[in-house]
């Protein structure tokens, strides 16, 4: 199955359609077609003609043509799981075109993400989640960038998801990442998100630890800001990014239970070096 590479986007301007090139600004090929719908020959180029129920005629022929004209602007998916990965890296890469830094940076991410397509590569997670998140475990491992490895695999993970109360039991070497989740009585808590090679594991302490249920819900939506925060994570867009704080990086993202409304909560992190150990 062929589709666009991902730093090529489609366009429309006035009757024309565009395939822009993000790296270079440029735009590679025009064209004009007044059968063809834009958002059906944006799918039908982004994630291949598969992804069309019935699929359309000019739609299909507009593929065909840009095919044989500049088939260097595809690649051949073959494999499922390639596809399946190709559909979210797209959609997130549409999605945070507007922040990146700069074109170098975007060129690094693209090239990284093309890779991990045409490989169909999957991050290492350990999960230490006990009974209070059910089905973040089941969600996670759905991922198509994720599998869940043992926490006492012998390959180390990219980053574990733990309970407040598992990090504070947490004893022995770790992944180099750490993120947390909690549930209060009246509010959920994703992160923060800690890389311990640098910081202290900070400590949430027993006497906030509560007996409550997470409704499904609720799960639901922790689960909606985890995939977007292990894709942020895992393809190194962190220092790629402005506007990077809104993320949780040294903050926890707080949900009221009763309203749903969130917020941003600072976590105090202290570097390792203040403690006497090496970073």
């Amino acid at each position: 199955m062929y589709c666009l590479k991902l730093k090529y986007q489609l366009k429309k301007m006035d009757n024309y359609f565009l395939v822009y090139n993000y790296i270079t600004s440029e735009t590679v090929i025009a064209f004009k077609e007044k059968k063809a719908e834009y958002n059906t020959l944006k799918d039908v180029l982004y994630y291949g003609e598969k992804t069309l129920d019935s699929p359309r005629i000019s739609e299909c022929k507009i593929m065909e043509y840009l095919l044989s004209k500049e088939p260097e602007l595809f690649n051949n998916y073959e494999e499922e799981k390639s596809r399946v990965l190709l559909n979210i890296v797209r959609d997130y890469t549409e999605f945070f075109l507007p922040y990146f830094i700069s074109t170098e940076v975007l060129e690094e991410y693209l090239i990284f993400a093309e890779e991990v397509i045409n490989e169909g590569r999957k991050f290492n997670i350990n999960l230490l989640l006990g009974d209070m998140f059910p089905n973040v475990s089941d969600f996670v491992s759905k991922l198509p960038f994720v599998i869940i490895s043992d926490v006492q695999g012998k390959e180390k993970a990219n980053l574990l998801i733990a309970t407040q109360e598992k990090i504070d039991e947490l004893k022995g070497s770790t992944p180099d990442y750490i993120l947390a989740l909690g549930c209060k009585a009246n509010k959920l808590e994703v992160g923060p998100l800690v890389n311990v090679t640098k910081f202290e594991i900070p400590h949430f302490r027993e006497s906030l630890y509560e007996e409550t249920k997470v409704m499904h819900h609720e799960e639901l939506l922790v689960c909606f800001f985890l995939e977007r925060i292990l894709f942020i994570q895992l393809f190194n867009l962190y220092n790629k990014m402005r506007h990077n704080e809104f993320f949780p990086t040294r903050n926890k993202v707080c949900i009221n239970r009763m309203d749903l409304q969130g917020y941003n909560e600072p976590v105090t992190l202290y570097p390792k070096y203040l403690t006497g150990q090496v970073v």
